[in-house]
Parts: C-alpha cells; sequence; structure tokens
C-alpha cells in the first residue's frame, strides 16, 4: 500500500477522516485568533508605553503599515487553509458518498446472490461480475471497465466488460501492462497521464488520461483485477482509488460466493446428466427417453403428424465382447452413438436402452413410410464397418417400429409395441424391419403366457425326453439315441422343441432346461445296454449355442457324467454349425476342454452355415450331421446330390463318422448308401420315441427289415 501511495504522491493511504479535518479546522481558527490577540495586545503596548522608545527607523507609519500588512498576510493565510480544509472536506464527502454507493449496489448484488441461492435461481456468475463493472463505470464516471480473473498459471482473462473496453477473452501475463503488474503486487494502482496498456497497442479506442486497476483478493486468493478507465479530461484521484479499493474488497467476496455457487450448480448439473444419460455413449437413457416421448406425445401436432419409436438391436454384439473384448465392444458402441447422433434431426431424440439395444424418437411422421424410411437410414449407419485396433468390425442390426395410432398417447403402449415388433424382427433374421400390427398383441400375449407356463414346466414335470435312434444303413441296427425334449403341455398337448425352445432362450431359462436334458438322458442311457450291435450304445444330447459361452459347461458335463456313471466315451454332445461359426474363437476354447473329458462331439445342421469340412476341422469334432435339406433334395436334385457326395468323401478323408438327418424315403436310404453314407436318423427308421417304447425298438419288435 506505501509503495502505491508514493505513486499518486501521498506519504501513506491514511487519509484524514472529516471528524479529523473539523478538528484541524477549529484548531487553526483558535490558532488564528491567539495570534491576533496577542498581536493586537502587543500594538496597544506599543502605542502606549512611552518608556518604550522605538528605533529610529520604526516611524509610526511604518508601524501602521507593518503591523496592517502583517493582519492581511496572516488572514490570507487563514483563509487559504480554510479553502484547503473545505476542498479536503468535500473529497472525503465525495469519497464517502462514493464508497457508500458502490457498497449499496454491491449489497445488492450480494443479497440477490443469496437470494437466488436460498430458491435456486439461474444467478450466475457472468450477472455478477456484469454488474460489478457497471457499478465500477457508472458511479466512477469511467469510459470503460473490465474484470479479469485468473486463468492457469499466472495469466489473467478477461471475462467482463462494459463501455469501450477490450474484448472478452483478452490474456495478459502477470507483471504486463497495469493490471498485470497489480496482480503481481496485489496493491492498487493509480496512473495519471496517457497510459499505454500494451507495447504494441491493436486498434482501438485512444489511451486514457488516468486509470486504475485494484486486485480483488478474497482471503487471501487472488481472484483477478478490477480495471477501471478515465473518459477524455478526467483525471483520478486518490480518494478514487480509495473508494475503488474498498469496493473491489467487497466485489472479491461477491466473486467469490458467485463462483462457489456456480461450482455448487456445475456439479449438481452434473448429478442430473448422470442421472439421466448412458455413461459410456452419453446418449439419453431409458428415463429420459421415456420422458421425452411423453411429451412429445403430448404436444399440439397437426393431424397428420404422429409419433414414431424405433428400436435397434445389434445383431451377434455379445461376440464382439467375447472375442475382442469389452473394451472393444464399447468403442464400437460409442462410433455408433457417433453416427445415429450426428445423422439425426434436431427434434429427434437416441436412446441406449440396453447394452446393444438403441431407441429412437421420431416426431412428427406422416405415415408408416416415413417410419420405414427412417430405419433403413438407421441400418445404413451399420454398413461401414467400425474400426477396432487393427481389426474392422461388421454389425447388422434388427428393427422394430410403432406409430402412434389415433386416441394413444400412452408412452407404455407405444414402447411395448415397438419392443413387440423387434421380437418378431430378430426372430425373422437378421437386417429385418419389422412395423408393428395390431395382432402382433395378441401373438406378444400368447409368447408370454408361454414363458410363464414354461418357467413352470420343470418343476410340475411337464417336460420329457424322446429318444431318436440313430442306425447303420445297411441293416438299420441302432448304434447311438439322439434326445430331443418334449413339453407335455397341459392344454396344447404334446409340443416339440421347436414351438417353445425360442421362448426358453428369451424367456432366460433356456441353460436350465439344458442342464436337466443333460442329466436325463444321461441317466436314462445309464440304463441302457453299455454295448450294442457290436459297439458303445451312444448317447446324443443337442446343446444350445448360448452354451458355448457358459464357462461352466465342461464342469457341468463333468459333474453329470460322475453322478449318472455314465462313460464319457458314449455321450456325444451336438453343436449348431452356426453356433460354432459365429463364435470361431470362444467355441474352439469350449470344444477343446469338453473333449478333454472324453465325450464325442458332433456337428449339427451341417451345410446350412455354409462352411467347408477343411475349415471345421479346426474344432475337435467327431461327426458330422447333413441336414435334412440336402437329404430331402437326393435323387431330385443333381446339384444336391453332388454335394452329399461331396461331405461324405471329404468327411471320411478327415476321419469324421457321416450321419444324414431326416430319412423319410426307402430311396433315400438306398442313394445313400450308394454315396457311401453309411449312418441315418428319421422317421422312416424310427420316430422319436419314449423311454418304454424306445426298449422294445432296441430288441427288434418295431425296427423296418434291413434294406436288400
Amino acid at each position: 500500500m506505501e509503495r502505491a501511495a508514493q505513486i499518486v504522491g501521498l506519504s501513506s493511504f491514511e487519509t484524514p477522516t472529516l471528524e479529523a479535518v473539523e478538528r484541524r479546522r477549529l484548531q487553526l481558527w483558535m490558532l488564528s485568533s491567539v495570534i491576533l490577540i496577542a498581536t493586537t495586545v502587543g500594538f496597544v503596548l506599543f502605542a502606549f508605553r512611552v518608556e518604550l522608545a522605538p528605533p529610529p527607523w520604526l516611524t509610526g507609519r511604518v508601524s501602521q503599515f507593518g503591523l496592517l500588512g502583517l493582519i492581511v498576510l496572516f488572514c490570507a493565510y487563514g483563509i487559504e487553509k480554510e479553502l484547503y480544509l473545505r476542498r479536503l472536506t468535500e473529497l472525503l464527502v465525495r469519497e464517502q458518498v462514493l464508497t457508500a454507493a458502490l457498497t449499496n449496489r454491491l449489497r445488492e448484488v450480494s443479497t440477490l446472490l443469496e437470494a437466488g441461492r436460498a430458491i435456486n435461481l439461474g444467478l450466475d456468475l457472468d450477472d455478477v461480475l456484469s454488474t460489478i463493472v457497471g457499478c465500477a463505470q457508472e458511479l466512477l464516471d469511467g469510459r470503460d471497465a473490465s474484470i479479469m480473473l485468473t486463468a492457469g498459471n499466472r495469466e489473467l482473462r478477461t471475462v467482463s466488460t462494459r463501455g469501450e473496453s477490450s474484448a472478452v477473452g483478452a490474456r495478459l501475463a502477470f507483471g504486463e501492462g497495469i493490471a498485470g503488474r497489480v496482480a503481481t503486487t496485489r496493491e492498487p494502482l493509480l496512473i495519471s497521464g496517457v497510459v499505454e496498456h500494451n507495447q504494441a497497442r491493436m486498434a482501438g479506442p485512444p489511451p486514457p488520461d488516468s486509470a486504475m486497476s485494484v486486485p480483488l483478493v478474497h482471503r487471501e486468493n487472488l481472484l483477478g483485477v478490477l480495471n477501471v478507465n478515465a473518459k477524455q479530461d478526467r483525471i483520478f484521484t486518490d480518494h478514487d482509488l480509495r473508494a475503488l479499493t474498498l469496493f473491489g474488497e467487497q466485489a472479491a467476496s461477491a466473486i467469490a460466493n458467485a463462483q462457489l455457487y456456480q461450482a455448487q450448480r456445475l456439479m449438481a448439473s452434473q448429478k442430473l446428466f448422470q442421472a439421466l444419460h448412458d455413461p459410456l455413449t452419453r446418449l439419453p437413457n431409458r428415463a429420459l427417453f421415456l420422458e421425452r416421448v411423453t411429451r412429445a406425445l403430448g404436444r399440439q401436432r397437426r393431424g397428420n403428424q404422429r409419433v414414431a419409436i424405433l428400436l435397434l438391436d445389434l445383431n451377434d454384439f455379445k461376440r464382439i465382447n467375447d472375442s475382442l473384448g469389452h473394451a472393444a465392444g464399447d468403442e464400437v458402441l460409442i462410433g455408433f452413438a457417433e453416427r445415429v447422433r450426428s445423422s439425426l434431426r434436431s427434434t429427434d431424440t437416441v436412446a441406449r436402452f440396453a447394452s446393444d439395444e438403441f431407441a429412437v424418437l421420431v416426431e412428427d411422421v406422416r405415415s408408416q413410410e416415413e417410419a420405414v424410411a427412417a430405419a433403413e437410414r438407421l441400418l445404413r449407419l451399420l454398413e461401414a464397418t467400425f474400426p477396432v485396433g487393427d481389426r474392422e468390425v461388421r454389425l447388422t442390426g434388427c428393427v422394430g417400429i410403432a406409430v402412434e395410432l389415433p386416441g394413444e398417447t400412452s408412452q407404455e403402449e407405444l414402447l411395448q409395441s415397438a419392443d413387440t415388433a423387434l421380437h418378431a424382427a430378430k426372430k425373422k433374421g437378421k437386417g429385418l424391419i419389422v412395423t408393428f400390427e395390431r395382432d402382433m398383441h395378441a401373438q406378444a400375449l400368447k409368447r408370454l403366457d408361454l414363458e410363464n407356463e414354461l418357467r413352470g414346466a420343470l418343476e410340475r414335470g411337464e417336460l420329457l425326453l424322446h429318444y431318436q435312434p440313430i442306425c447303420r444303413l445297411h441293416d438299420l441296427q441302432p448304434i447311438g439315441l439322439e434326445a430331443l425334449v418334449r413339453w407335455q403341455h397341459p392344454e396344447r398337448g404334446l409340443l416339440p422343441a421347436s414351438a417353445f425352445v425360442p421362448f426358453a432362450e428369451s424367456a432366460g431359462i433356456l441353460g436350465e432346461i439344458d442342464r436337466w436334458v443333460l442329466l436325463e438322458a444321461c441317466r436314462v442311457a445309464g440304463k441302457l445296454p453299455a454295448t450294442w450291435s457290436g459297439g458303445e450304445l451312444q448317447i446324443n444330447v443337442n446343446l444350445s449355442p448360448s452354451r458355448l459361452h457358459d464357462p461352466s459347461l465342461a464342469d457341468h458335463v463333468e459333474q453329470i457324467l460322475g453322478d449318472t456313471g455314465l462313460s464319457p466315451s458314449r455321450l456325444t454332445l451336438e453343436i449348431t454349425e452356426g453356433a460354432v461359426l459365429d463364435d470361431a474363437d470362444i467355441a474352439a476354447v469350449e470344444l477343446q476342454r469338453l473333449k478333454a473329458l472324453g465325450v464325442g462331439l458332433a456337428l449339427d445342421d451341417f451345410g446350412t452355415g455354409y462352411s467347408s469340412l477343411s475349415y471345421v476341422r479346426r474344432f475337435p469334432v467327431d461327426t458330422v450331421k447333413i441336414d435334412r435339406v440336402f437329404i430331402d433334395g437326393l435323387s431330385r436334385d443333381q446339384g444336391t446330390t453332388a454335394l452329399v457326395e461331396a461331405i461324405v468323401k471329404l468327411g471320411h478323408g478327415l476321419s469324421l463318422e457321416v450321419v444324414a438327418e431326416g430319412i423319410e424315403r426307402h430311396t433315400q436310404v438306398e442313394d445313400l448308401l450308394a454315396l457311401d453314407c453309411h449312418l441315418g436318423q428319421g422317421w422312416l427308421l424310427s420316430k422319436p420315441l419314449e423311454e418304454g417304447p424306445l426298449i422294445d425298438f432296441l430288441v427288434g419288435e418295431s425296427r423296418l427289415p434291413a434294406s436288400g
């Protein structure tokens, strides 16, 4: 403070108060009275005491003029002091008025800030800064004013201006210019004369004749600098600087409170954002999406404009997580979210519902065709590959569409309709779009009822196994059995696996059914003769594709073999070709673990997955089963016959057993034997049998005669 006082020509900033000035004025007049009285007494004594002989040069006239001059000089001195003290009083009054005005304005800001915090108003830091700058410029009659706050390491940044000040965002290092010096010393600074703020001044208003800068310090922390430039021909005084300094102290407190309040609001807004958005893709989550659907349904629209919901499911996304890792899967999801976000209209909303499921709200559609066109654009976003490290990943998806129907205003119903359509699309295949129809509700309810009934089917003992023999074609002797699950529904009768397995998978109980089938099949096989027709009687059990992702599969199989006492060599596990090819790396690992137990492995429905036997040789399979589609075409299509022949020859060349499925005609048996295929199964040889009829079949009571 002493350095700043010296700059403005004061010994210190201890400016006298009004009371001190009044005391000085009283002392001056008392002293003047005493001197005047003393002079008068001296003159009287000089005039009437004759014994006092004056010097020769001190005549009466000289004495009169001298005394009169002394009185005049003394009076002039007194008047000058009186005028000085009056000016000082006026300055002090003006300073007090200015300080009070600035303080009152700032008190209003602080009060407004406290009130805003109490009632959660949106009073932000910019409002407080603008008010402070406006008050400083207006009440100090400045040309312009600005506030610079600290930014980064020893740098100031202009955040609020008023008048002709520099633009917001201008930066200044500590120690540079007036504001930089104030930030370094933390002392107020008054400059009079032509003020040049920067060495290389940019185009703008002419430099002021006077300027003030005061530090904004709160609890010993420098927040920034408050600057005020004077108008032309206006010179700031030390009293103006003192008033601005006091104002800056209170302004710093208001700014600190506003910054604290802004930080609290930012934290609250971040928590609200996190509550309503997906943390990975930063897309709206289900809660925010449904709220926007509700608002869209309640908004007034033209008669032909409706709301549509599109649900997108990424096909086989789990394969990416399992093969490349969850980090790669997250990278793909983020990339897809960016594509969708950039392709939508500003009025539409995209949200992430689940790991691989997204929802899109499309407003103001005029027809189902427009909604379908939007879904097609959505699927086209998947056509380009997604880079993941040094790999390229390609995805497909299914979309379910629900368009608002007249009179329907429930977001739950609209979303449920879209979900029903999505389920229908996924059931039909990959990359498909399905629009909701009214009759789908009945199908969805039927599916829901079936899923609920299926959950209790195991507990009620309604599931059972039928066994279809696998026979040698030249003598029709059974060499193995395939266990096929059936559901004895109390109302719908006996249902094949195809009628309920898809519902079991969507209900999340397919794994439980698989475990029961394996246990029951091994139990029954343990009761049958271990050898038959010169070899071990095999029991084949189908595994659902999802079981290949179960790390406990091998341990579970080993436990069941131990509990039932069945030899591992008598058990063959069948896996569909599509399941193996979709997750080749994971499948190879799991199949090796199963093979290490000593069980056999069969590749079911071979030929439908468009693989080659050389590719399948990567896996430790013992048997390939030719799909019934190819067997049905024997003798009818030369291409099919040639394909079956090639599969049989290559299978034998790779030491694999080849089994033909779906044999229903005698000619098929003859054709297969001619192609050197010796094993098969189908309704011609035997339909699937329960445990009792199976025994009769094995002893030959219901078997076809061997072909000649």
